[in-house]
């Protein structure tokens, strides 16, 4: 009988234990406060379609526990991070997106959206297995995966990398799906004796049997000198779009010594942008002999149009350049807030034809303000001006402090 008496006052003290957590979990939801996207100019219908991803944190309540937290022009909606959230960081919304919606196919995908492709009628995904042998030599292997959402079937294959021997280091930047190929673009260490350079690389595999049909370097980077440094990247653009182009961008940096030796700094000494055709494999320069980018890049391509935008001070300068014309548009500033004349990390996307622009931080305490800004991409024309702030000034804490790490139009 004894044994049912602690058995009855353990369960009876995990219940509690359980009602307390979720009571606490209750009030402390509702004391975080809700914010809005309050609208400085323009039209509110232009922001409906944005969401902002990032965290909350109480700074007053010297609790630095962040909260998930998405704000729309809905409002605001919280969400505790899981203990994988903490560990490992929060899956993109897109991922959250497939996840929720092809769940059965997504099951063993990791959750960079460099490695989908979708279009209304395929989900395509790739990545790279390496195994290492005993000798500490490479077997990379690409794994893909498409799904027909016509009738959800799914195919799952392997196809070896070529030429794996000479390589180091693999993976996937940008998947494209043409026809019936699929197009993987990837940055590959290679090893050549005791050097070592990067190169972008492109792997052409038919979908219906599943073997390469085609691979090449579309550029190779050598190795830099100790003073010099060279990248090469892609410039963004949707996963849920075909792009017949890849843009990229190549930099190469000097690196030069701090005077009181503590650090080291860089700067850009040439740049180039290179246009790649998918179809034709043909690669060429794109001049803009006036365009200074720096560490504040912010590029996008929409598949037609590449837009080159860089922070100065507190705008935002965009350079809209049309492929199709192979000529850049006019050059317009996009005023931001910010403190003497600096202006805080931003976010943007391009979508049907309005560029989105978001700050990645709001914090009363240091007086930084979150902008929330469409406008037309072609001509820089203000659609939509706001800031983000708390709803009811009541609830704002002392101190608080939101980060922002995703602009997503739906």
């Amino acid at each position: 009988m004894r044994k049912y008496w602690k058995f009855t006052a353990i369960f009876a003290v995990i219940v509690l234990s359980i009602g307390t957590f979720y009571v606490n979990s209750a009030r402390s939801a509702e004391q975080y406060p809700e914010f809005e996207i309050q609208t400085v100019s323009g039209d509110a219908k232009e922001v409906k379609p944005v969401v902002l991803e990032g965290a909350y944190t109480n700074t007053s309540s010297m609790n630095y526990v962040s909260t998930n937290v998405k704000i729309s022009a809905k409002g605001s909606a919280y969400n505790s991070r899981s203990f994988l959230d903490q560990i490992v960081g929060q899956s993109p919304t897109l991922i959250k997106e497939f996840q929720k919606k092809y769940h059965t196919f997504m099951r063993g995908k990791n959750s960079m959206v460099n490695s989908f492709f979708e279009d209304q009628q395929f989900l395509v995904y790739a990545d790279v297995e390496n195994k290492v042998s005993s000798l500490l030599s490479h077997d990379f292997t690409f794994q893909l995966s498409v799904l027909n959402k016509e009738d959800d079937s799914i195919s799952s294959f392997k196809v070896k990398v070529p030429e794996a021997g000479e390589l180091d280091h693999i993976f996937v930047e940008d998947v494209q799906l043409m026809g019936d190929e699929i197009i993987l673009i990837t940055q590959n260490t290679m090893r050549e004796n005791d050097t070592f350079y990067d190169e972008k690389h492109i792997y052409t595999i038919e979908r219906g049997n599943h073997k390469i049909t085609s691979h090449e370097a579309i550029i190779q980077v050598p190795q830099g000198q100790l003073d010099t440094r060279i990248d090469v990247e892609l410039v963004r653009t949707s996963p849920a779009k075909a792009n017949d182009h890849l843009i990229m961008v190549k930099t190469e940096r000097k690196v030069m010594e701090d005077p009181d030796g503590d650090a080291m700094t860089e700067e850009v000494i040439h740049q180039e942008i290179l246009s790649y055709d998918l179809q034709t494999k043909e690669k060429e320069t794109i001049n803009l002999p006036d365009l200074q980018l720096d560490e504040n890049q912010l590029s996008f391509y929409d598949g037609a149009v590449i837009y080159f935008m860089t922070i100065e001070g507190q705008e935002l300068v965009v350079t809209p350049y049309s492929l199709a014309d192979n000529q850049a548009g006019q050059v317009y500033r996009i005023p931001l807030s910010g403190e003497e004349g600096i202006a805080h990390g931003q976010m943007t996307t391009v979508k049907g034809g309005k560029l989105y622009v978001a700050s990645s931080q709001m914090s009363p305490g240091l007086k930084i303000d979150a902008d929330v800004i469409v406008a037309d991409a072609q001509t820089g024309k203000t659609l939509f001006k706001g800031k983000l702030a708390v709803k009811d000034a009541s609830e704002q804490p002392e101190n608080f402090e939101v980060y922002l790490n995703e602009i997503v139009v739906k």
